[in-house]
């Protein structure tokens, strides 16, 4: 497909896995889980993200509901606050959606080239 002019074409899309029927993890999600293991709180993560700590927590307890094991777990604390901790298996989820993501990339930008020959 020509274009015209200054006219360009570009393919995007979004990327999410569900486990039946259900979203498991998307770009949300893995940010939040990201953060929630980079600093080793979840309300922290939360506020860094700038969504409510009751959203953060229903995201992460969804995906640890509909994982075959738990991608982080919660412990609460004491004055300092709780801790969250990523599993083995979160970090693999974690690395496997990264590594989709960049594939995705990959389509879109050569989907866009050719549109745009």
């Amino acid at each position: 497909m020509a274009t015209s002019g200054n006219e360009k074409y570009k393919v995007k899309g979004r990327i999410w896995i569900e486990i039946n029927d259900k979203t498991f993890i998307g770009e949300g999600k893995a940010l939040l889980l990201e953060k929630t293991a980079e600093l080793g709180s979840l309300r922290k993560a939360a506020v860094d993200l700038n969504i409510s700590y009751r959203k953060a927590w229903y995201s992460l307890n969804q995906m640890n509901k509909t994982a075959e094991t738990p991608l982080i777990t919660l412990k609460h604390g004491g004055r300092q606050g709780g801790i969250a901790e990523i599993s083995e298996f979160g970090k693999e989820v974690l690395g496997k959606f990264k590594q989709l993501k960049k594939d995705f990339l990959v389509f879109t930008d050569t989907q866009t080239k050719s549109l745009n020959s």
